[in-house]
């Protein structure tokens, strides 16, 4: 996935404008470009995740819209994001910024519109630009049609031991644009047989949706396209599940981490929520794995050293930090062994008294 996005001309997508044709599309995005999905509508959101930016092509194959947000790294028509109201005048005289927009306090809107009939819109949050988006208002686009959902197969959870953990990954896969669910409620009129109305159905869990995606088919060649996992209740799977779970409950928590080493590529671990202790000997099957963020707890702090592709390592937990702030532990031997071979390291504490001691780094 990241040898794909390496060949994406971030410079040719900020150029991008309304009216150009897709083939500029496809040649910004280079090898990580896919035919339009005809579910879609027009919408181009491969790069969505990884780049922020989204493409609509219209009926006629040509831009009818583009969306860039904050993480653009690029200037758009001369405008960067995170750039402040100030300079966004200076640089855009003829942007007229309205006042905030009602019920959205700290939210402005600049518009232009240009001569050749899109409008420009930039979106700021504090007096700072976080979205700047191309429409033309005269374009129309395809109708979407139903997604192509693969048939469910296999025993719930399959290749994993706990269905919650192939949620886990969906979820992963979900963000890199490696699976594609349709929304929420197309995947509930399709694993119900019928329209759905998720404002009123989708404050419970929906069992067929669950059932379907425990036992959704997952191949050996995504399973090494995940390069990050995230034990997480904002994950994006869970909508899917249950559409406004409010992550208070351990219904998606994940008790076994049996068949995660089928994830060899993964780069990035984050255990935010969802899951108890991280036994970090699980980990040394990856042999790529460059970042890890620990805050439900960790055993056998010391397979850290096994892990020789580290580059950052981040902790919350009162007891490692206790340990790791007293010369001579194990922990804290083990921490200044990665300072030592340039890992960056950080370890927090999760409740401390006045005053609050800093973190270990």
């Amino acid at each position: 996935m990241a040898a794909l996005n390496e060949s994406v001309d971030v410079a040719a997508l900020a150029v991008l404008r309304p009216g150009m044709p897709m083939a500029k599309v496809q040649a910004a995005m280079g090898s990580a470009w896919k035919p339009l999905a005809a579910h879609k509508g027009g919408k181009i959101d491969l790069l969505e995740n990884s780049h922020g930016f989204v493409a609509w092509i219209d009926e006629n194959g040509f831009i009818g819209m583009l969306n860039y947000d904050h993480r653009f790294l690029r200037p758009v028509e001369g405008i960067a994001m995170g750039m402040k109201i100030e300079q966004l005048r200076a640089a855009m005289p003829s942007l007229e910024i309205g006042d905030d927009i009602p019920m959205m306090r700290g939210v402005r809107m600049g518009v232009r519109h240009y001569p050749e009939g899109y409008t420009l819109r930039i979106r700021l949050t504090l007096e700072t630009v976080n979205e700047i988006g191309f429409s033309n208002p005269a374009a129309e686009y395809p109708e979407p049609t139903e997604p192509p959902y693969p048939a469910a197969a296999g025993i719930p959870g399959a290749p994993f031991a706990d269905p919650n953990l192939k949620l886990v990954v969906l979820s992963s896969l979900l963000d890199a644009k490696q699976i594609d669910l349709g929304t929420p409620a197309q995947l509930a009129t399709h694993v119900l047989g019928r329209a759905v109305d998720l404002e009123s159905e989708g404050y419970e869990i929906m069992p067929e949706a669950q059932d379907y995606l425990a036992r959704y088919p997952l191949t050996n060649e995504l399973l090494t396209t995940v390069e990050e996992i995230a034990f997480d209740g904002g994950g994006s799977v869970y909508r899917y599940v249950w559409h406004f779970w409010d992550g208070e409950d351990d219904v998606f928590n994940v008790t076994d981490l049996s068949g995660i080493e089928l994830c060899r590529n993964l780069k990035s671990f984050s255990a935010i929520s969802m899951i108890g202790k991280i036994d970090i000997r699980t980990l040394l099957s990856f042999g790529r794995l460059e970042y890890l963020s620990l805050s439900t707890g960790a055993d056998h702090i010391e397979t850290l050293l096994g892990l020789p592709t580290l580059k950052e390592v981040r902790v919350l937990d009162d007891e490692i930090y206790d340990e790791v702030t007293k010369v001579g532990t194990p922990a804290r031997r083990v921490f200044d062994t990665l300072k030592d071979r340039g890992v960056r390291v950080w370890v927090h504490w999760v409740s401390a008294t006045e005053p609050t001691p800093p973190a270990f780094e």
